[in-house]
């Protein structure tokens, strides 16, 4: 198999990926809940994996690109790390450990009680801009998962 052909199946396997994942997501976010925004985050993140990917493939080798383009997994693994890391970003946002006017200011639902833990699903991005600094911060962290590595080990350090 060409360079070509492995690419054209790489990018056919994203882009089916990529709509099951829309297509998952969008009911589920409709349906509303506690869930809705840590599902949006997560899947903000998978976004990002996604377009790191496809961005990383012209620095491979032809024989890398060909492996890649026969699995799955090889596609799915990344951007899934990168739904989690956007989660593991989400929740230093709703700690309060990263704050300023660059990330978003979440804040808990009414009627949620702070003190349970099942609280962390009950918050919500403080208005529009929040929320879009949400899923910015979120795909970035899918996009280049070495950025939220490095947030985790500034933090463990300041200690």
């Amino acid at each position: 198999m060409t360079r070509q052909q492995a690419l054209s199946v790489i990018w056919r396997k994203l882009l089916l990926i990529f709509v099951l994942l829309l297509g998952i997501s969008i009911p589920l976010s409709l349906l509303g809940g506690p869930f809705t925004v840590p599902l949006l985050t997560f899947i903000a993140g998978n976004v990002g994996g996604y377009v790191g990917i496809h961005r990383s493939l012209s620095g491979l080798k032809d024989q890398e690109v060909v492996e890649l383009s026969t699995s799955w997994l090889g596609l799915i693994v990344p951007s899934f790390v990168g739904g989690i890391l956007a989660c593991v970003l989400y929740t230093l946002f709703i700690s309060g450990i990263i704050r300023g006017e660059l990330f978003p200011n979440i804040v808990n639902d009414s009627g949620a009680a702070p003190e349970d833990f099942g609280a962390i699903f009950h918050q919500h991005a403080d208005g529009p801009a929040a929320y879009a600094k949400l899923l910015f911060w979120a795909f970035v962290a899918g996009f280049n998962q070495q950025y939220v590595v490095d947030v985790i080990d500034s933090i463990r350090s300041r200690q």
